[in-house]
């Protein structure tokens, strides 16, 4: 009797486990399994794990629970870690690991946690690229703009865009249309801006909407004016003057529509475009009225 206390005590001082009896010990997995069903996650994975150096390595469903059990318990790179060796050997569990990395992803979304979202949701995307994200896709997209990570944001506003609702659809063209220009990509921002001035309701975010798209406009005529395309350039100008904004280049916009006119040989369009710089200077002040003054004087005086 004293024996056995000793043995017990001396268990239980090297941290070893005390089994009851010593004859025909509950295995490691049916422990975790009954710990499991009571809601005793943590414990129960350590029965799991210990299951795996009692020589489960290479049994699937040991290595399973082990890999859901830290997903379940929110450690996300530990379950990676483990699914990624279960699915070396089997590639069938691949569904069962996006669900788990998915409800990562959602019970990220329910605290907030757009790191736990992100983390979720990339994990699940390396297995299945084409994985419908719903409200998720939405959540990354407006992460990683925040992040300033700009292609993985359009990447995933695009994703947005394919499952949002109709009435949706404006607030994310506007929010892609800030992410172009933050990444100095005018050309593809100004018809996100435009789209987005079609769908939108009155009163929404049409003004700041027609700010962006002028003012890209106006930055894309110059790049064309300096690289010869002077069509591209009328064009692009005529957008930002038909919006008419930015208003403080409006002046501006008509002296260079004049200036690319005059060097085509279109000179009764030119004057008028010289005109309206006048117009919008009426004190005829300032070196871009002066400008505009002598070019109307040289095409009608030939001075």
């Amino acid at each position: 009797m004293m024996r056995r206390r000793l043995a017990g005590l001396l268990a239980l001082s090297l941290g070893l486990p005390l089994l009851a009896g010593c004859d025909n010990p509950e295995p490691a997995l049916a422990r975790g399994d009954r710990l499991w069903a009571e809601g005793n996650y943590q414990n129960a994975l350590a029965e799991y794990r210990l299951a795996l150096r009692q020589g489960g390595e290479g049994d699937d469903e040991v290595q399973l629970r082990v890999a859901h059990a830290y997903a379940t318990l929110g450690q996300l790179e530990r379950a990676k870690e483990f699914y990624g060796r279960l699915l070396v050997r089997s590639p069938s569990y691949t569904d069962q690991a996006v669900y788990d990395y998915l409800e990562l992803a959602r019970r990220g979304r329910e605290r907030g946690d757009r790191f736990a979202v992100a983390g979720g949701v990339e994990a699940a995307l390396e297995l299945r690229p084409d994985l419908p994200l719903g409200d998720l896709a939405l959540i990354l997209a407006r992460y990683y703009a925040d992040l300033g990570e700009t292609r993985r944001a359009v990447e995933f506003y695009q994703r947005a865009l394919a499952s949002t609702p109709t009435d949706s659809t404006p607030t994310l063209l506007y929010e892609l249309g800030q992410v172009h220009v933050a990444q100095g990509n005018c050309g593809a921002a100004l018809g996100y801006f435009l789209a987005y001035r079609q769908r939108a309701p009155r009163g929404a975010r049409r003004g700041e909407a027609s700010w962006h798209a002028g003012n890209c406009a106006y930055e894309l005529a110059k790049q064309a004016h300096q690289s010869g395309a002077l069509t591209d350039a009328l064009e692009r100008l005529s957008l930002v003057l038909e919006l008419g904004e930015p208003v403080t280049v409006q002046d501006q916009a008509w002296f260079d529509r004049g200036e690319i006119l005059y060097a085509l040989g279109r000179f009764d369009e030119a004057v008028e475009a010289y005109g309206k710089v006048l117009e919008l200077n009426r004190a005829r002040r300032g070196v871009l009225a002066e400008r505009a003054q002598q070019r109307l004087d040289e095409i009608r005086f030939g001075w």
